[in-house]
């Protein structure tokens, strides 16, 4: 396709490929929105850094019909009026998105592995500061301002991932958990304080939001290469990621 006009996908949205379209997440608004597999198919197209941000290349996208390009454009400037396009080449964001790997054999924490270690009081006091701050980035932050925060914490440490300390840490988290909140139904708020204590302790894992779309859900969990650290490998192996730093 050829068109005088550029479009690119912001900073502050994230796209994954599903078996229907594509997800959006728009960051800034804590939204996420749906691309049929035709327009999906037109866009990656048009914008210059769709395949970039978004998922590999599903199946659909090589036998899918196209659309006119006059409608491929038409679709793409009703995204860029609706914020989910640009027209300009985005600025770098404060995070680098990583991989995640589902594909390979997952163990768990608390499942597969445990390692048992004392409850200090800084764990307590680092604990409940973890709480606090994902408490008040759920209700009162968007999700690209706590990803930058993850993103500049993480990058600024550059310290290597220590498989064996990150396991004794979730195995403290999971300990003190029970006397401050209930984890079901609050998967973003509990993966969001255990990445931030364990980043208290120097152990900086992978933040993860994923999508599926039949039936629709988003799930939030930590991981690190193939090692779950809040969650079993059948939590999280529907879901396709949109979102890891």
């Amino acid at each position: 396709m050829h068109t005088e006009k550029a479009y690119w996908l912001p900073s502050h949205v994230r796209a994954c490929s599903t078996a229907t379209g594509t997800v959006l997440l728009d960051l800034r608004r804590n939204r996420y929105f749906g691309v049929g597999r035709k327009e999906t198919t037109a866009l990656r197209s048009l914008a210059g850094n769709w395949r970039h941000l978004g998922s590999p290349s599903t199946t659909f996208a090589a036998d899918a019909e196209p659309l006119p390009i006059e409608d491929a454009v038409r679709i793409a400037d009703k995204l860029v009026d609706a914020g989910l396009l640009s027209n300009s080449a985005p600025e770098p964001a404060a995070f680098t998105p990583m991989e995640v790997d589902l594909d390979s054999l997952l163990t768990s924490v608390g499942h597969e592995i445990e390692r048992k270690t004392s409850i200090r009081w800084r764990h307590i006091v680092d604990f409940l500061r973890a709480c606090r701050w994902a408490r008040h980035s759920v209700r009162s932050r968007t999700l690209f301002v706590v990803a930058e925060d993850i993103g500049r914490q993480k990058n600024a440490a550059g310290a290597p991932f220590d498989a064996d300390r990150a396991v004794e840490l979730v195995g403290v988290f999971r300990r003190l958990r029970p006397h401050t909140f209930a984890a079901r139904d609050q998967c973003l708020f509990h993966a969001l304080a255990l990445t931030r204590f364990l980043a208290s302790n120097s152990v900086y894992p992978t933040w993860v939001i994923g999508v599926r779309t039949k039936p629709w859900a988003a799930h939030s969990w930590v991981q690190q290469g193939t090692l779950l650290l809040d969650a079993n490998p059948e939590q999280v192996c529907e879901y396709t990621p949109i979102l890891a730093i």
